[in-house]
Protein backbone atom coordinates (compact mmCIF):
# COMPACT_ATOMS: atom_id res chain seq x y z
CA UNK A 1 0.00 0.00 0.00
CA UNK A 2 3.05 2.80 0.47
CA UNK A 3 3.59 2.65 -3.14
CA UNK A 4 0.12 4.43 -3.45
CA UNK A 5 0.80 7.97 -2.63
CA UNK A 6 -1.11 11.09 -2.36
CA UNK A 7 -4.27 9.78 -0.63
CA UNK A 8 -5.82 11.19 2.26
CA UNK A 9 -4.67 10.03 5.74
CA UNK A 10 -8.36 10.77 7.78
CA UNK A 11 -11.44 9.59 7.11
CA UNK A 12 -14.30 11.96 5.87
CA UNK A 13 -17.59 12.11 7.37
CA UNK A 14 -20.40 14.13 5.06
CA UNK A 15 -24.11 15.22 5.39
CA UNK A 16 -25.77 15.18 1.85
CA UNK A 17 -28.64 17.21 1.52
CA UNK A 18 -31.81 16.46 -0.54
CA UNK A 19 -33.82 19.31 -0.51
CA UNK A 20 -37.08 20.42 -2.88
CA UNK A 21 -36.98 24.05 -3.22
CA UNK A 22 -39.61 26.74 -4.41
CA UNK A 23 -38.86 29.89 -5.37
CA UNK A 24 -38.78 31.68 -2.17
CA UNK A 25 -35.64 31.60 -1.15
CA UNK A 26 -35.32 32.77 2.65
CA UNK A 27 -38.08 30.02 3.53
CA UNK A 28 -35.97 27.35 1.52
CA UNK A 29 -32.35 28.33 3.38
CA UNK A 30 -34.58 28.80 6.61
CA UNK A 31 -35.56 24.81 6.49
CA UNK A 32 -32.34 23.97 5.25
CA UNK A 33 -30.40 25.60 8.24
CA UNK A 34 -32.47 23.87 10.68
CA UNK A 35 -32.08 20.63 8.90
CA UNK A 36 -28.18 21.03 8.88
CA UNK A 37 -27.44 22.28 12.25
CA UNK A 38 -29.25 18.88 13.56
CA UNK A 39 -26.70 16.93 11.55
CA UNK A 40 -24.05 16.55 13.85
CA UNK A 41 -20.10 15.39 13.98
CA UNK A 42 -19.73 16.09 10.25
CA UNK A 43 -17.06 17.73 8.77
CA UNK A 44 -18.56 18.45 5.47
CA UNK A 45 -21.79 19.64 4.57
CA UNK A 46 -22.77 19.48 0.48
CA UNK A 47 -25.97 20.58 -0.69
CA UNK A 48 -27.63 20.16 -4.11
CA UNK A 49 -27.58 22.50 -7.32
CA UNK A 50 -30.12 25.75 -6.95
CA UNK A 51 -30.95 24.83 -3.05
CA UNK A 52 -31.85 28.05 -2.10
CA UNK A 53 -33.78 28.51 -4.96
CA UNK A 54 -35.96 27.02 -7.96
CA UNK A 55 -37.92 28.65 -9.93
CA UNK A 56 -37.89 30.31 -13.95
CA UNK A 57 -35.51 32.42 -15.50
CA UNK A 58 -36.72 35.90 -14.23
CA UNK A 59 -36.52 34.35 -10.50
CA UNK A 60 -33.36 33.26 -11.06
CA UNK A 61 -32.14 36.62 -12.74
CA UNK A 62 -33.58 38.54 -9.64
CA UNK A 63 -31.85 36.24 -6.97
CA UNK A 64 -28.30 36.24 -8.68
CA UNK A 65 -26.05 37.99 -6.14
CA UNK A 66 -22.13 38.90 -6.13
CA UNK A 67 -20.33 36.44 -3.92
CA UNK A 68 -20.27 36.25 -1.18
CA UNK A 69 -23.85 37.79 -1.30
CA UNK A 70 -26.60 37.37 1.41
CA UNK A 71 -26.94 33.56 0.21
CA UNK A 72 -23.86 32.72 1.06
CA UNK A 73 -23.27 34.67 4.02
CA UNK A 74 -26.05 32.60 5.50
CA UNK A 75 -23.73 29.30 4.87
CA UNK A 76 -20.26 31.33 5.79
CA UNK A 77 -22.49 32.08 9.65
CA UNK A 78 -23.46 28.20 9.46
CA UNK A 79 -19.67 27.07 8.99
CA UNK A 80 -17.99 28.80 11.50
CA UNK A 81 -20.94 27.86 13.93
CA UNK A 82 -20.83 24.24 13.61
CA UNK A 83 -17.41 24.15 12.46
CA UNK A 84 -17.42 22.17 9.62
CA UNK A 85 -16.91 22.79 5.77
CA UNK A 86 -20.16 23.86 3.89
CA UNK A 87 -20.48 22.65 -0.19
CA UNK A 88 -23.06 25.58 -1.50
CA UNK A 89 -24.18 23.45 -4.20
CA UNK A 90 -25.01 26.19 -6.58
CA UNK A 91 -26.21 29.96 -6.75
CA UNK A 92 -26.84 32.19 -9.02
CA UNK A 93 -23.86 34.42 -9.51
CA UNK A 94 -23.78 38.05 -10.80
CA UNK A 95 -20.84 39.71 -12.10
CA UNK A 96 -19.86 42.20 -14.74
CA UNK A 97 -23.29 41.79 -16.29
CA UNK A 98 -23.34 38.24 -16.49
CA UNK A 99 -24.77 35.62 -14.75
CA UNK A 100 -23.09 31.76 -13.56
CA UNK A 101 -24.33 29.11 -11.82
CA UNK A 102 -21.74 28.85 -9.45
CA UNK A 103 -20.61 25.95 -6.70
CA UNK A 104 -18.79 27.60 -3.37
CA UNK A 105 -16.88 25.86 -0.84
CA UNK A 106 -16.79 27.23 2.51
CA UNK A 107 -14.21 26.12 5.12
CA UNK A 108 -14.60 25.65 8.67
CA UNK A 109 -13.96 29.30 9.55
CA UNK A 110 -16.82 30.64 7.52
CA UNK A 111 -14.47 31.62 4.68
CA UNK A 112 -15.43 31.30 0.80
CA UNK A 113 -12.15 29.55 -0.62
CA UNK A 114 -12.91 27.92 -3.91
CA UNK A 115 -15.78 28.89 -6.36
CA UNK A 116 -16.57 26.37 -9.63
CA UNK A 117 -19.05 28.09 -12.60
CA UNK A 118 -20.38 25.51 -14.22
CA UNK A 119 -18.49 24.41 -17.83
CA UNK A 120 -21.60 22.72 -19.28
CA UNK A 121 -24.48 24.27 -19.61
CA UNK A 122 -27.39 21.92 -19.49
CA UNK A 123 -29.96 21.86 -22.62
CA UNK A 124 -32.39 19.55 -23.41
CA UNK A 125 -35.95 19.04 -25.81
CA UNK A 126 -39.16 18.11 -23.65
CA UNK A 127 -41.62 15.55 -25.29
CA UNK A 128 -43.61 18.34 -24.49
CA UNK A 129 -41.97 20.59 -27.35
CA UNK A 130 -40.30 23.12 -24.79
CA UNK A 131 -36.45 23.87 -24.83
CA UNK A 132 -35.01 24.35 -21.30
CA UNK A 133 -31.32 25.57 -21.67
CA UNK A 134 -29.18 27.01 -19.45
CA UNK A 135 -27.69 29.22 -21.81
CA UNK A 136 -30.26 31.58 -22.36
CA UNK A 137 -29.30 32.79 -18.71
CA UNK A 138 -25.85 31.96 -17.64
CA UNK A 139 -22.80 32.09 -19.30
CA UNK A 140 -20.79 29.16 -19.06
CA UNK A 141 -17.30 29.01 -16.44
CA UNK A 142 -13.79 28.45 -18.35
CA UNK A 143 -11.68 26.41 -16.00
CA UNK A 144 -12.13 22.92 -13.58
CA UNK A 145 -11.12 23.97 -10.08
CA UNK A 146 -9.64 21.57 -7.57
CA UNK A 147 -10.18 22.22 -3.78
CA UNK A 148 -8.33 20.33 -1.09
CA UNK A 149 -10.46 19.05 2.38
CA UNK A 150 -9.13 17.75 5.40
CA UNK A 151 -6.47 15.93 2.86
CA UNK A 152 -8.85 15.01 0.44
CA UNK A 153 -7.90 16.11 -3.27
CA UNK A 154 -11.87 17.17 -4.58
CA UNK A 155 -12.60 18.11 -8.15
CA UNK A 156 -15.33 20.47 -8.38
CA UNK A 157 -18.53 19.87 -11.04
CA UNK A 158 -22.35 20.67 -11.38
CA UNK A 159 -25.30 18.50 -12.96
CA UNK A 160 -24.81 18.38 -16.47
CA UNK A 161 -21.47 18.41 -16.21
CA UNK A 162 -21.26 14.83 -14.88
CA UNK A 163 -21.85 13.64 -19.08
CA UNK A 164 -18.77 14.36 -19.93
CA UNK A 165 -16.12 12.14 -18.35
CA UNK A 166 -13.12 14.62 -19.87
CA UNK A 167 -13.76 16.61 -17.24
CA UNK A 168 -13.18 14.60 -14.22
CA UNK A 169 -9.98 12.27 -16.43
CA UNK A 170 -8.62 15.90 -15.96
CA UNK A 171 -8.93 15.75 -11.76
CA UNK A 172 -7.82 12.68 -11.43
CA UNK A 173 -4.49 13.25 -13.42
CA UNK A 174 -4.43 16.27 -10.82
CA UNK A 175 -4.57 13.39 -8.13
CA UNK A 176 -7.98 13.95 -7.15
CA UNK A 177 -9.89 11.31 -4.80
CA UNK A 178 -13.59 13.05 -4.34
CA UNK A 179 -15.64 14.35 -6.76
CA UNK A 180 -18.71 16.71 -6.34
CA UNK A 181 -21.54 16.97 -8.46
CA UNK A 182 -24.40 18.63 -6.90
CA UNK A 183 -27.34 18.31 -8.75
CA UNK A 184 -30.70 19.10 -10.15
CA UNK A 185 -30.92 16.26 -12.61
CA UNK A 186 -34.54 15.57 -13.76
CA UNK A 187 -37.01 13.06 -13.03
CA UNK A 188 -37.30 12.24 -16.93
CA UNK A 189 -33.22 11.70 -17.52
CA UNK A 190 -32.45 11.00 -13.89
CA UNK A 191 -34.59 6.94 -13.90
CA UNK A 192 -32.38 6.50 -16.71
CA UNK A 193 -28.95 7.94 -16.97
CA UNK A 194 -28.22 9.29 -12.99
CA UNK A 195 -26.96 6.32 -11.13
CA UNK A 196 -25.52 4.80 -13.98
CA UNK A 197 -23.31 8.26 -14.88
CA UNK A 198 -22.44 8.46 -11.05
CA UNK A 199 -21.00 4.91 -10.63
CA UNK A 200 -19.34 5.34 -14.35
CA UNK A 201 -17.23 8.35 -12.74
CA UNK A 202 -16.50 6.64 -9.72
CA UNK A 203 -15.58 3.16 -11.44
CA UNK A 204 -13.10 4.76 -14.14
CA UNK A 205 -11.65 7.57 -11.68
CA UNK A 206 -11.21 4.97 -8.22
CA UNK A 207 -12.49 8.22 -6.57
CA UNK A 208 -15.47 8.72 -4.70
CA UNK A 209 -18.26 10.76 -5.55
CA UNK A 210 -20.67 12.79 -4.02
CA UNK A 211 -23.78 13.73 -5.29
CA UNK A 212 -26.86 15.76 -3.44
CA UNK A 213 -29.85 16.21 -6.16
CA UNK A 214 -33.07 18.14 -5.59
CA UNK A 215 -36.24 16.15 -5.26
CA UNK A 216 -40.13 17.63 -5.93
CA UNK A 217 -41.27 19.58 -8.48
CA UNK A 218 -39.76 22.97 -9.70
CA UNK A 219 -43.69 24.97 -8.86
CA UNK A 220 -42.66 27.93 -11.53
CA UNK A 221 -41.89 25.32 -14.51
CA UNK A 222 -43.38 22.46 -13.26
CA UNK A 223 -40.23 20.21 -14.06
CA UNK A 224 -39.77 17.10 -11.25
CA UNK A 225 -36.28 16.62 -10.61
CA UNK A 226 -35.10 13.12 -9.77
CA UNK A 227 -34.00 12.87 -6.19
CA UNK A 228 -32.30 10.01 -5.16
CA UNK A 229 -28.84 12.03 -4.26
CA UNK A 230 -25.96 9.33 -4.26
CA UNK A 231 -22.53 8.65 -2.76
CA UNK A 232 -20.75 6.01 -4.68
CA UNK A 233 -17.28 4.55 -3.63
CA UNK A 234 -14.32 4.01 -5.71
CA UNK A 235 -15.14 0.39 -6.86
CA UNK A 236 -18.53 1.94 -7.63
CA UNK A 237 -20.36 0.39 -4.99
CA UNK A 238 -23.50 3.05 -3.59
CA UNK A 239 -22.52 3.76 -0.17
CA UNK A 240 -25.60 5.61 0.66
CA UNK A 241 -28.66 6.53 -1.68
CA UNK A 242 -31.75 8.63 -1.07
CA UNK A 243 -35.36 8.39 -2.48
CA UNK A 244 -37.60 10.89 -3.83
CA UNK A 245 -38.24 12.81 -0.63
CA UNK A 246 -36.33 15.60 1.05
CA UNK A 247 -33.44 14.01 3.40
CA UNK A 248 -30.42 14.26 4.93
CA UNK A 249 -27.75 11.35 4.00
CA UNK A 250 -24.96 10.96 6.25
CA UNK A 251 -21.83 8.98 5.30
CA UNK A 252 -17.80 8.41 6.19
CA UNK A 253 -15.26 8.26 3.18
CA UNK A 254 -12.92 6.02 4.20
CA UNK A 255 -9.47 6.56 2.82
CA UNK A 256 -8.84 2.62 2.90
CA UNK A 257 -11.71 2.07 0.17
CA UNK A 258 -9.20 4.01 -1.97
CA UNK A 259 -6.01 2.33 -1.73
CA UNK A 260 -7.63 -1.10 -1.85
CA UNK A 261 -9.31 -0.55 -4.80
CA UNK A 262 -6.56 0.83 -6.58
CA UNK A 263 -4.05 -1.71 -5.52
CA UNK A 264 -6.49 -4.27 -6.94
CA UNK A 265 -6.78 -3.17 -9.98
CA UNK A 266 -4.38 0.19 -10.70
CA UNK A 267 -6.12 1.25 -13.74
CA UNK A 268 -4.44 5.14 -13.02
CA UNK A 269 -1.11 3.94 -13.40
CA UNK A 270 -2.06 1.77 -17.35
CA UNK A 271 -3.66 4.95 -18.91
CA UNK A 272 -1.56 6.00 -22.37
CA UNK A 273 -4.21 8.44 -24.23
CA UNK A 274 -4.78 11.65 -22.01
Amino acid sequence: MSRISGLPARPLRIAVLQNSAGADAEHNLSVIMRRLCRARSCDLFALPEVFALRGNKADYRAAAERLPGPIIQRLMALARHCHAWVLAGSVIERTRGKFYNTSVLINRQGRLVKRYRKIHLFEANLDSGEVVRESDIYTAGAKPVMAEIEGWRCGMAICYDLRFPELFRHYSRQRAVLFFVPSNFTQKTGKDHWATLVRARAIENQAFVVAPNQCGINPRTGIASYGHSLVAGPWGEVLAQAGNRETILTVTLQPEDLRRTRARIPVLRHRRLE
